[in-house]
């Protein structure tokens, strides 16, 4: 009697639910990518971040170089070196920070090869134009100041003087060259063939307000007799075009 008692017990009992089997989130098999929003955030952003170390190393090194100025002027000179050595390395900082740069954009270059997407072409080349500035800004301190810690002891002024070149054949070269891509990786790549079923392109990639048509190229074999001034001013001048152009993608890309 009791095995019978026991049988219907267990057939009235429900049985235990299985725990329920873990399923993963659906993946995005395929994401459609606008070329220019992809330069926007992984080339042009990086850089307005970089501005701000730039900005804070170059106004550091304006002040160091009144107290040079300051020092040079006096018997001993004696904080001359320091201040000399201080300028060498803010401009070996801005030198690392830029070389970050520019291996984005190298990144870019074999994502987007030249000649691939106007609008991508003429955006970098602008953002190539302001690394191009600040290399030859950076390097430029690095001339003088480095020359200045190695030969301590020679005349400071003179040597100062000298390393900043004569400004007449930087006001004969201020054209800063011809439109090109003489500065750019593959630029002898041909055009790709036109690929079909492609989805359509977004409000970025064909936006009217932000242009196919790469500014002037900065020349680099110009840019060696830049003064400092000069190298400044044209920085000033390519970051304006540079802000205007992102701000328009931008409000495409992110609607900002």
């Amino acid at each position: 009697m009791i095995p019978l008692v026991l049988a219907l017990v267990a057939a009235a009992t429900p049985s235990p639910k299985p725990y329920p089997v873990f399923q993963p989130p659906p993946t995005i098999i395929q994401e459609r990518v606008s070329p220019v929003c992809s330069t926007l955030h992984k080339v042009v952003l990086p850089l307005a971040r970089m501005q701000g170390q730039y900005r804070a190393s170059t106004a550091a090194i304006k002040q160091d170089e009144l107290q040079l100025a300051k020092y040079s002027k006096t018997k001993l000179q004696d904080g001359v070196q320091l201040y000399a050595s201080k300028i060498d390395q803010e401009s070996t900082n801005l030198i690392g920070a830029i070389h970050q740069i520019e291996e984005l954009l190298q990144e870019s270059y074999a994502i987007y090869p030249v000649g691939k997407v106007p609008k991508v072409d003429a955006m970098r080349q602008r953002v190539q134009n302001i690394v191009d500035l600040q290399r030859a800004t950076a390097d430029r301190y690095t001339e003088i100041y480095g020359t200045i810690v190695d030969n301590y002891g020679t005349d400071v002024l003179q040597t100062v003087s000298s390393a900043f070149g004569s400004s007449d054949a930087a006001s004969a070269g201020a054209g800063a060259g011809p439109p090109g891509y003489d500065t750019m990786p593959n630029a002898a790549t041909p055009a790709p063939a036109p690929q079909f079923n492609t989805p359509p392109p977004l409000p970025a990639d064909y936006d009217p307000r932000l242009a196919s048509k790469p500014p002037a190229v900065v020349s680099l074999r110009v840019l060696k007799y830049y003064r400092l001034s000069q190298l400044n001013a044209a920085l000033v001048s390519q970051g304006r075009s540079l802000i205007q152009q992102a701000l328009i993608a931008a409000r495409d890309c992110d609607g900002t």
